[in-house]
């Protein structure tokens, strides 16, 4: 920016992580997939109670020990690996033979005998936690574990669509088949409109009281936001399929799903991301993804965050850093420069910052709109950006409609 000497300084400016995702404020769980599926008409079956974590204190949920207290990662494997004999003996699932075919229709068969299709997480709150959890950390919850824990009061093993094409995935690679999981990639949020995209990705805190006993028993010691960058919306439905001769054939459990969307792999590590999941969750330890972050505050503010009204009446925008990267509010206007420091958690600049003063005048006099200074220092962290680029970024961060023209005369 030729009017402020001050972006050399703010090349090192500490407001930078990397942030792919946020976290929605209320708790949710995946809605279930927008499938033709049949209704289930006998009695809904009570689910045994599940094993609670430790309650976490009221207000932003944080694990026992906080995450820069650890370097540790898991050890990510593929949660559908094949299961052992044992295992397999456990389930009923031994003893199937004949061509692969005739194998994969003995698992099809199995799944219709032994398994309980829910796709409402207002019957089971938890019906889409190993289908989340296993994207954003694979083998957290693998098939070896849920077909022991998710059992219904009959025995029945209950799962959504992803649990049927992992489990088939499973008792498969434990026969020799060639099978993967395919999905149908588009989102739930974007085929209904009823659904809040501000909860689509993100994890709420009962959910994440949920993982917690997950995170202890391999040693995790993930945070609430670390989490929740991670955590992200999952594709509309999942199903198997195994490759007999030269062709893949699918092989949905799911009860009468219509056929006819376009299925893609969906390969098991397809939602991680290390640097997403471990970089710490304060600014300063990566750089920030910004456009990664205009799409997230597209759905800002999320559901019940009040935020701050800012100096330019503007209610629900970002209180602090962390809420604004974490996607819960657009960024706040400030007409003071001490306030844009503060927010930015910068000490010591307010002198080079003061030169903004005679910049947001000149702007807001000639415009009529209100200059952003926390955004503008948060994209101008090199010398050059193009004129659009800077203007989708701008407006995305702020909510605000800048044009190229005024970028170019008052900004760049």
């Amino acid at each position: 920016m030729s009017q402020k000497n001050v972006i050399l300084v703010f090349s090192t400016l500490a407001i930078v992580l990397l942030i792919l995702t946020g976290c929605s404020e209320k708790p949710q769980a995946t809605a279930p997939p927008v499938v033709e599926v049949a209704t289930q008409t006998e009695t809904p079956l009570e689910i045994e109670p599940q094993e609670t974590a430790t309650p976490i204190p009221e207000g932003e949920p944080e694990p026992a020990a906080t995450a820069e207290e650890s370097d540790h990662q898991f050890p990510i494997f593929n949660p559908y690996e094949g299961l052992t004999s044992e295992e397999i003996a456990q389930i009923n699932a031994d003893g199937f033979s004949g061509s692969d075919e005739e194998i994969a229709r003995s698992i099809l068969e199995w799944q219709t005998e032994n398994m309980f299709y829910i796709g409402d997480p207002n019957q089971q709150p938890d019906i889409s936690h190993p289908m989340r959890w296993n994207y954003m950390l694979p083998g957290i919850f693998p098939v070896s574990e849920m077909v022991q824990e998710r059992r219904l009061e009959n025995g029945k093993i209950y799962g959504l669509c992803w649990d049927y094409a992992a489990i088939f995935n499973a008792i498969a690679n434990y026969y020799g088949l060639e099978a993967r999981v395919t999905a149908n990639k588009v989102y739930i949020s974007d085929l209904n409109p009823s659904i809040d995209k501000s909860t689509a990705n993100g994890m709420g805190p009962e959910e994440f009281e949920a993982l917690q006993p997950r995170l202890i028993k391999h040693g995790l010691t993930l945070s609430y936001d670390q989490i929740c960058r991670a955590a992200r919306e999952t594709w509309a439905h999942y199903r198997a399929e195994v490759k007999i001769g030269e062709e893949w054939i699918p092989f949905d459990g799911v009860p009468d799903v219509t056929e006819g969307p376009e299925y893609e792999v969906a390969a098991w590590d397809e939602g991680y991301d290390p640097d997403l999941l471990y970089a710490e969750a304060e600014p300063g330890s990566r750089k920030m993804d910004l456009a990664a972050l205009a799409e997230l505050l597209s759905a800002a503010p999320v559901s019940g965050y009040e935020g701050i009204t800012d100096d330019a009446g503007n209610m629900n925008r970002a209180a602090s850093m962390d809420d604004l990267i974490a996607g819960r509010g657009l960024v706040p206007y400030y007409q003071d420069i001490d306030s844009v420091a503060a927010f930015l958690q910068i000490e010591g600049y307010s002198e080079e910052l003061s030169e903004y003063v005679d910049i947001m005048a000149e702007y807001e006099e000639n415009t009529g709109k209100k200059l952003f200074v926390i955004a503008d220092l948060m994209i101008y962290t090199t010398e050059e950006i193009a004129a659009d680029e800077y203007v989708f970024l701008y407006n995305a961060l702020t909510g605000s409609d800048m044009t190229e023209e005024e970028f170019s005369t008052y900004i760049q």
